[in-house]
């Protein structure tokens, strides 16, 4: 979901020196692979066990090093029509999509293009990243990502919960302004929420669990109970409103970024 450089001019101009696959790799980074215990407690089959952190693992892949901006997503809808403002079908997003957009094909300023795209759902997410041959990463990569390996999660968990604490700024700012984590991926926290592949697992996972979907791991009521850390307020504000989100949804400080098989 989301919060992110000295000589930028010199790598700006080095990389439209370099050939596109070459600059979209510069794009991207490589997130090695691990294990990770998720923040989801899993009940074993028959209940007969308290529910406990599940070791997840996770293989390598490549993920966008900052969310999707509208600049890049622009030049997506320029290339195809019906992913536009006003050819989308209504089956796919909401009436806010694309609502900071002036129309189909212009941004609210010339400084919009460094913004990240948000009021976008996450059909219109997947459709950009398929279009780049990429995928958008599934909740136990992103979280993966954003763990950084134990690195610095005393300032990602202080940089979120100050960002809660802030209202919704009228436009997000441009994308890749704050330090990036260990493995070089910027705006994890602190700008925009993003979706995810899988975003709606813990609220399918939890209605499997139980036929009256009211299973300690869904984000209402005994919420708590069904979390590693109740403690970890950040992680529970990410899982909760992935579990209320609808694949049309769009909202303005939601946007996404793309991952990638090595």
């Amino acid at each position: 979901m989301s919060g992110a450089l000295g000589g930028a001019g010199v790598g700006l101009v080095a990389m439209l020196l370099v050939n596109p696959a070459t600059a979209e790799e510069t794009r991207m980074t490589l997130v090695p692979g691990g294990v990770y215990a998720s923040f989801v407690k899993v009940k074993p089959l028959g209940r007969t066990a308290p529910a406990k952190p599940e070791s997840v693992a996770v293989a390598p892949f490549r993920l966008d090093v900052t969310p999707v901006t509208n600049g890049e997503f622009l030049a997506f809808v320029d290339r195809n029509p019906e992913w536009r403002r006003s050819q989308i079908k209504s089956l796919f997003v909401d009436a806010h999509y694309l609502r900071r957009w002036v129309d189909d094909l212009h941004l609210a300023d010339e400084a919009a293009r460094d913004e990240p795209v948000t009021n976008v759902s996450w059909f219109a997410g997947r459709a950009y990243c398929k279009a780049q041959g990429k995928r958008l990463p599934t909740t136990a990569e992103w979280e993966y990502a954003l763990l950084d390996a134990g690195r610095g999660q005393g300032v990602v968990r202080q940089v979120s919960l100050e960002w809660f604490s802030r209202p919704n700024a009228r436009r997000p700012g441009p994308v890749g302004q704050g330090q990036a984590n260990g493995f070089g991926l910027r705006d994890m926290v602190g700008l925009l929420w993003e979706w995810t592949l899988d975003f709606e697992a813990s609220a399918m996972s939890a209605e499997s669990q139980d036929p009256n979907g009211k299973d300690n791991a869904a984000f209402c009521g005994g919420a708590a109970a069904g979390v590693t850390d109740a403690t970890d307020y950040p992680a529970f504000m990410r899982f909760s409103l992935r579990a209320s989100l609808k694949a049309g949804d769009t909202a303005d400080n939601l946007g996404f970024r793309c991952a990638q098989d090595p």
